[in-house]
C-alpha cells in the first residue's frame, strides 16, 4: 500500500475538484451501500441493494450487487448478472461492511420478509479474501440482535467496518422494537477479535432505556478510530432532521457518552436528513476527521472538518468554516433528489484528505442509482488555515 498514495493511484491528480460517473439505470432501484478499497492492493468495489423499489412488495426482493474497479474508481465492471447474495422470498436490506486492513471484504445486510409480520428476521454477513470475486464468497453467517433481554424487531447494519488491529473489527447497527414509533432506536457495535470469523460481542452506543418506549430516536450511525482507543460516532436524528447526535468513547468503544447535537451550521437539512459519513485523516501526525453529509433542503453532498482533539471535547469541534461542496445533486439531474438521495461513503488512502466516494441519487421510489464521487482536493490550504494548521 505504500505506493498507492492518492497523487499516483487516482489519476484526477491535485487539480480536479469533482468528478461523476454515472452509473445510472432507469429499471432499479439501486441503493443503500458503500465504496471500499482493499488496503493491499488498491482494488475498488461498490456494494448495494438493488431491488425493483425501495422496499420491496411481496411479489420482488432485493439483492446485493457488486461492481468492480481496477483504476481508481475511473471505470466500472457491469453489473455481475449473479447476486453476490440473495434468499427466496426475502428482502435484503442496507449493505454496510466493506474492506479490513487485511484486504478481507466484508458484506453485512438484514433479511426482511415483507410477507410476514414483524416482517425484519435476521442479520447476517458474508466476507471474501478474494476482493468479492463470485465463487469466494464465505457465510452466510447469522448475526445476534438481542441485548439484555430486549427483542429488537427491526435492525440494520449501516456503515463501514472499522479494524482497530490485531484483529479487531467493529461494524455499526441499530434496532428496534416492534409497536413504538419507526424513529425509536438504539445503537450497537458487533466486536470481532477474530478478524471477522465470528462477531460475538454487542456493545451499546446508546444508553439502555428502562422500557422500549424510551429508546432515543436516532438513526444511521457512522464510527471513527481517532487513535489512542478514542471513537467518535455521529448518527442522523429521526426526531429533529435539522442536526446529528455525536457520541465518544475513550476506553476503545466499552462505553460511551452523549456529546450533543450538530447542524454544521446549516438552517435545514431536509425534511428527512440523510446519515453521515466520518474518515479520518492523518495531517503530519495531527488527527483530522471529515464528515461527509448530505443536505436534502438545498440538494447538496457537502464535507466538513475538525480536529479530533477538539470534536472529543464535543460537537463544537466541528468547524463550519471548513465546509466545502462535494456534489450539486441538481447537476446530475434536475429537478429531482427525493428522500432518500445521499446515504454517503468515502475511502481516504493513508489516511488522507482526496480519495473516493459513492453517493446514491434516487430519481422516484423505483429507480435510484449510485454516483461516484471524487473527493473536493481544491482549497484543502484554506481549511488546513481555518484548523490552525
Amino acid at each position: 500500500m505504500a505506493d498507492l498514495t492518492p497523487e499516483k493511484y487516482w489519476p484526477l491528480g491535485s487539480t480536479v475538484q469533482k468528478k461523476i460517473t454515472d452509473l445510472s439505470d432507469n429499471d432499479h432501484y439501486r441503493h443503500f451501500g458503500l465504496i471500499s478499497v482493499n488496503p493491499i492492493n488498491g482494488h475498488t468495489v461498490l456494494i448495494y441493494r438493488k431491488g425493483e423499489v425501495h422496499v420491496s412488495p411481496p411479489i420482488d426482493y432485493g439483492v446485493i450487487k457488486i461492481r468492480h474497479s481496477s483504476d481508481g474508481g475511473t471505470t466500472w465492471s457491469d453489473e455481475e448478472v449473479e447476486n453476490v447474495y440473495s434468499e427466496a422470498n426475502h428482502d435484503l436490506r442496507t449493505a454496510g461492511g466493506g474492506y479490513d486492513s487485511n484486504g478481507r471484504l466484508f458484506v453485512f445486510f438484514s433479511t426482511y420478509d415483507p410477507n410476514s409480520p414483524p416482517y425484519w428476521e435476521l442479520m447476517k454477513y458474508i466476507y471474501s479474501d478474494n476482493d468479492g470475486a463470485l465463487d469466494s464468497w464465505q457465510g452466510p453467517y447469522e448475526l445476534d440482535h438481542q441485548l439484555d433481554g430486549e427483542t429488537n424487531t427491526r435492525f440494520n447494519p449501516y456503515g463501514h467496518i472499522v479494524d482497530v488491529g490485531n484483529n479487531t473489527l467493529y461494524q455499526t447497527w441499530f434496532g428496534g422494537v416492534s409497536g413504538n414509533p419507526l424513529s425509536l432506536y438504539r445503537i450497537y457495535l458487533y466486536k470481532s477479535t477474530d478478524g471477522g470469523l465470528t462477531f460475538p460481542t454487542i456493545i451499546s452506543v446508546t444508553p439502555d432505556p428502562p422500557n422500549p418506549d424510551q429508546r432515543r430516536p436516532w438513526g444511521e450511525p457512522s464510527l471513527v478510530n481517532v487513535g489512542g482507543g478514542c471513537f467518535l460516532l455521529l448518527a442522523k436524528k429521526n426526531d429533529d432532521f435539522n442536526r446529528f447526535i455525536q457520541y465518544k468513547s475513550e476506553n476503545n468503544c466499552v462505553t460511551w457518552i452523549e456529546q450533543g447535537t450538530a447542524n454544521f451550521g446549516e438552517s435545514q437539512l431536509g425534511d428527512y436528513a440523510a446519515p453521515p459519513f466520518l474518515s479520518f485523516i492523518n495531517y503530519e501526525g495531527v488527527g483530522i476527521v471529515a464528515c461527509y453529509y448530505t443536505n436534502r433542503g438545498t440538494k447538496e453532498l457537502k464535507v466538513i472538518f475538525g480536529l479530533a482533539k477538539d470534536l472529543l471535547e464535543g460537537p463544537g469541534g466541528w468547524n463550519n468554516s471548513t465546509i466545502k461542496l462535494v456534489l450539486d445533486y441538481e447537476t446530475v439531474e434536475p429537478p429531482y433528489c427525493a428522500d432518500r438521495c445521499g446515504y454517503q461513503s468515502f475511502f481516504l488512502p493513508l489516511n488522507q484528505y482526496k480519495g473516493i466516494g459513492v453517493t446514491f441519487f434516487e430519481k422516484y421510489d423505483d429507480v435510484a442509482y449510485p454516483i461516484i464521487v471524487f473527493t473536493n482536493v481544491l482549497g484543502m490550504k484554506d481549511i488546513l488555515v481555518a484548523l490552525g494548521l
